[in-house]
């Protein structure tokens, strides 16, 4: 049968012709249709994985409230989301994500920054990658390298290495923040602030992250307190929001019930942040196989970080790292270390709050357990009115360097270089870089 074009019969060789040409803007139109929502935008394109992303009545109300405008038209510029472990949060910035970038307009940029670059690429990043891939349409519109993802109108979304420097001029519609937590330098406030959302465009920042390290995690503190500051919603002011309805946190089931969101609208912030056994809302963290999960966590992590991690509870920071019934199964009589023996010094930094710590270890001095190491000395300096004296740690080192045989000093190059340097030049000792934020190969 021969189709019609404005009234007019054609060809077969027409007709196929003018569905090639006309698609593209069938598929636009098909797109629009659900662009306005992001709910029903995720329920048709966004597939994680392997099948169109089901999303609950809670998240639903999240995402949609992300998306919506403030009072004042535009909006809110932070949105901020943190909840306990395996709850899709990743799935959720994602999400986000590509939607916004396929509803902005042309050559707009997202970036995505973790706590290091192969975090970057693994968490977000890989979660828009896998959905565009398993997306038939989706997969015509994007071009994918391994670091950046580039739409048909010019619009890009690109994984960041934590450098403020190489994204100073950099002019962003959205950017995306993995386990802010972990931001503890100088540094990745930069890359924080330097990036922060722009005047020129309705711009915005969105933080995927479990709870922090009390004196440590300063950044996300601001940030956590900031909302804390704010109106906590009830389920009434959700539901005539979004639309979401009564209950869907379920311990809100009433309409002056409170539900974990907040709204700073002088800050342009939401946060959603959920805590506590009843932040466990997805299907595979209740029932019977969950519970037992959970008991086996709690048995086998320190109590600091199953808080953290199950209960998105903050933690104390000045916990002990190695439990101090472990450090103890450790002991045992150690000779005095001689000048013949290879020490190696281990040196991580502090300026102020954390400590500045150096540790020495040999070869076991037991000829049968030669594959062993034993820590022969250690010292750790604490923070005198807010500052470290560096100088009596330089002290201690040549010290260190001149009573024994030191083969190399390790160290973590966050801010020692230049510690180092003339250290290396003053001992004659040989040092060694070891980044403690880099995933050794």
């Amino acid at each position: 049968m021969k189709q019609q074009k404005n009234g007019k019969r054609l060809s077969a060789q027409d007709a196929l012709v003018h569905f090639r040409t006309s698609l593209p803007e069938a598929l636009d139109h098909h797109r629009a249709r659900f662009a306005s929502d992001i709910v029903e935008w995720a329920e048709n394109f966004f597939i994680a994985p392997g099948q169109p992303i089901v999303l609950l009545p809670h998240q639903q109300a999240i995402l949609r409230l992300f998306v919506s405008p403030a009072p004042n038209g535009s909006r809110r510029k932070n949105l901020l989301m943190s909840t306990v472990k395996k709850s899709g949060k990743t799935a959720m910035a994602a999400l986000l994500v590509r939607y916004m970038a396929e509803t902005s307009p042309p050559y707009s940029e997202f970036y995505l920054a973790a706590n290091d670059l192969d975090q970057a690429v693994n968490r977000v990043f890989s979660a828009v990658k896998n959905s565009i891939e398993m997306d038939p349409d989706g997969r015509k519109r994007w071009t994918m390298t391994d670091r950046e993802l580039r739409y048909g109108n010019g619009t890009f979304i690109r994984a960041l290495a934590s450098d403020y420097k190489g994204e100073a001029g950099s002019n962003p519609r959205g950017t995306v923040w993995t386990e802010l937590w972990g931001y503890e330098h100088e540094k990745e406030r930069r890359l924080f602030e330097e990036l922060t959302p722009v005047p020129t465009q309705e711009s915005f920042r969105i933080v995927e992250t479990s709870a922090g390290y009390e004196g440590q995690s300063d950044l996300l503190r601001d940030l956590y307190e900031l909302g804390l500051s704010g109106r906590r919603l009830t389920a009434g002011d959700l539901n005539e929001l979004t639309g979401a309805p009564l209950g869907c946190f379920a311990e809100a089931p009433n309409p002056d019930s409170l539900v974990p969101i907040w709204v700073h609208e002088k800050g342009s912030l939401v946060m959603y942040w959920d805590e506590g056994v009843i932040a466990r809302r997805m299907p595979w963290q209740v029932g019977p196989r969950a519970k037992q999960y959970y008991l086996e966590q709690e048995k086998t992590l320190r109590p600091s970080q199953y808080r953290r991690l199950h209960l998105n509870q903050w933690s104390q920071s000045e916990e002990a790292f190695v439990p101090i019934e472990w450090w103890d199964a450790c002991r045992e009589d150690v000779p005095e270390l001689d000048t013949r023996t290879s020490l190696v010094l281990g040196v991580d930094a502090a300026v102020s709050q954390d400590t500045f710590a150096v540790v020495g270890v040999t070869r076991h001095w037991d000829p049968a357990r030669r594959r062993d190491i034993a820590v022969r000395l250690w010292g750790t300096w604490e923070p005198v009115g807010g500052r470290i004296d560096t100088l009596a740690v330089y002290e201690e080192l040549v010290r260190l360097t001149r009573a024994y045989r030191v083969a190399q000093i390790a160290f973590d190059p966050c801010q020692l270089e230049f510690f180092m340097a003339n250290l290396k030049a003053f001992a004659r000792v040989w040092t060694n870089r070891f980044d403690q934020g880099r995933q050794e190969k």
